[in-house]
């Protein structure tokens, strides 16, 4: 595949996610008519070239090396040369590396295209039964205690879905935290998107829970988006939480059974109930 030279720049081509058929036909143009393609993974996009017959030469550029590449990578830009960056699966920079070699070709007058393409956050949004058209996409989901309690208690206080990236072997962790700290709110869970395997499921935390607990081992790569419940759920005033949960107890549930219950049927916070039972306990 040969095509004329563009112009001197640097390109962010998006790649496919999964099935390699969904590249685009300038995205083709490009990287098999640039001096060079730099790319997190040489493996994985000698995969995407071969595939298409694409000639041009390839680098790597990854979280590890990005600093020491630049400023040659800046080198070249500037002697006339054309440059393509490539991520494993999506669009480039969009939770992967780039960002300061983009803000490099900036500052240094430097031409920069970006070429639309697959992006899994785009991709798995379209497919939430929500009723919103805004959403914040926050890369992958954090893993230090505190970070994960400080974003979900800025979550729990805003009125749009929030899009994450997670790995097989932390969603359940993560889905738990979530119940905890975030009540039972509305998800949808995609994995292995737009491959042989792929899985979409529109429902709420505890139940997805429950259907991929059921499986002996999860694999691929997950994206999720999550609904505030909202501040409807302020409307019942505590000293009814306080009233009904205490019923309970006092017929002989635990208080972790209660309020794993009541956060199900009313969507609050597993951690709000039983702290608030605590405090008023009779």
């Amino acid at each position: 595949m040969e095509h004329e030279k563009p112009q001197s720049g640097l390109y962010i081509v998006p790649t496919p996610i999964g099935n390699l058929s969904d590249i685009t036909i300038r995205s083709l143009k490009i990287l098999s008519s640039v001096d060079l393609i730099m790319s997190e993974d040489t493996r994985v996009t000698k995969k995407l070239t071969s595939k298409y017959g694409i000639k041009s030469k390839i680098q790597s550029f990854h979280k590890f090396n990005s600093k020491n590449k630049i400023p040659g990578i800046i080198k070249k830009i500037s002697s006339n040369f054309s440059i393509a960056v490539t991520t494993d699966s999506g669009t480039p920079l969009i939770s992967d590396p780039g960002a300061d070699l983009v803000k490099e070709c900036f500052e240094n007058n430097l031409s920069v295209f970006s070429l639309p393409g697959p992006s899994a956050p785009i991709a798995s949004f379209v497919l939430a039964n929500f009723q919103t058209e805004n959403f914040t996409f926050r890369g992958f989901f954090p893993r230090e205690k505190k970070k994960i309690e400080s974003q979900l208690a800025r979550f729990n206080g805003s009125d749009c879905p929030e899009i994450y990236f997670e790995s097989p072997k932390r969603i359940i962790k993560t889905l738990n935290a979530i119940l905890e700290l975030s009540g039972d709110c509305k998800i949808t869970f995609v994995r292995e998107l737009t491959k042989k395997h792929e899985e979409i499921i529109n429902t709420n935390i505890s139940d997805l829970l429950e259907k991929i607990s059921l499986k002996e081992k999860i694999l691929g790569e997950i994206t999720f988006i999550i609904e505030p419940i909202m501040s409807k759920i302020t409307k019942l005033p505590e000293e009814e939480i306080i009233k009904f949960g205490n019923s309970l107890l006092n017929k002989g549930m635990n208080i972790s059974e209660v309020s794993r219950l009541m956060s199900k049927d009313l969507s609050i916070s597993k951690r709000d109930i039983y702290q608030l039972l605590i405090k008023n306990r009779k």
